[in-house]
């Protein structure tokens, strides 16, 4: 079984997609764009053209999330994304919490055009310090996933996807999970909540789909594809998940059993493109 990666980067004149691509681990991997960061710590991501020429390189084995900027994109911002190439969005260390309303507009067209969007949930990484020059929002408590509630309620069509389980604030990602059918997540980032993973796969839903959660994550590795470092470790992260899925889900809860763990792995992102590429026309 191949994996779908549903939440990774790609860096500046990135090597090594090459083997990324011909591995044999990965079906599929969605890039998100951090253009308009720039730079997170030593590692400089790649630019919106880089991005978008590396998903035309290596045509269906890359989708892109464009980088959105709340608090200065408008609607016509995502039409313009759209019709570059990208398939979502992708905002980051806003200047309010996601659901405040001067952003609904955003929310709004991404909506009508089917394009979903990945919110970064939970803490972030070191940044550049406070300069007023390029104001931003600094620690996560702009994007706990509590905010994420709001958002869900007012366009139930928006596809939304909580990053890395909101870690620490686990709990409130679980009521998104249980209460909302729009909201969903990845599991990249903080392997410290795999202990709670456990007892969460196998909690069931009631947003009214009769689910249970594991049909409501994304594996995802957060990796910067295009590092030597960052491309070995999205490699190994997939055997872990695998291996953990097998010896603790596969031994003691539902969500190791084989139909199950092809959800998380793929069948779960799958099912999410099949919705958002048929609502852009973009289906092959």
């Amino acid at each position: 079984m191949k994996f779908i990666d549903a939440h990774a980067h790609l860096t500046h004149k990135a090597k090594g997609i090459d083997r990324i691509v011909e591995s044999g681990v990965f079906e599929q991997i969605w890039l998100m764009d951090l253009s308009g960061i720039g730079r997170l710590g030593d590692v400089l991501f790649a630019t919106r053209e880089e991005l978008l020429e590396t998903v035309r390189r290596y045509d269906g084995f890359f989708l892109a999330f464009g980088f959105l900027d709340p608090d200065h994109d408008t609607p016509e911002t995502i039409d313009r994304l759209r019709d570059s190439g990208f398939v979502g969005l992708k905002p980051y260390k806003q200047l309010h919490p996601y659901n405040h309303e001067a952003y609904y507009p955003l929310y709004e067209r991404a909506q009508a055009l089917g394009m979903p969007i990945l919110f970064h949930t939970g803490l972030i990484a070191h940044g550049t310090p406070y300069d007023p020059a390029h104001p931003h929002a600094f620690g996560p408590e702009n994007m706990r996933p509590i905010h994420l509630a709001g958002i869900a309620e007012a366009f139930p069509e928006l596809r939304i996807i909580a990053g890395h389980q909101g870690y620490p604030f686990l709990e409130e990602m679980q009521h998104n999970l249980y209460y909302y059918r729009n909201i969903r997540c990845d599991v990249s980032g903080y392997l410290r909540s795999v202990d709670a993973l456990r007892e969460i796969l196998d909690r069931r839903a009631h947003d009214g789909t009769d689910r249970f959660f594991n049909e409501k994550m994304h594996f995802a590795t957060d990796e910067f594809y295009g590092i030597g470092e960052s491309n070995g470790r999205a490699l190994r992260l997939a055997e872990f998940w695998k291996l953990y899925f097998e010896f603790v889900g596969g031994l003691y809860y539902r969500w190791g059993l084989p139909e199950e763990q092809e959800k998380f792995f793929r069948g779960n992102a799958i099912a999410l493109r099949t919705e958002f590429m048929k609502k852009q026309g973009r289906e092959k």
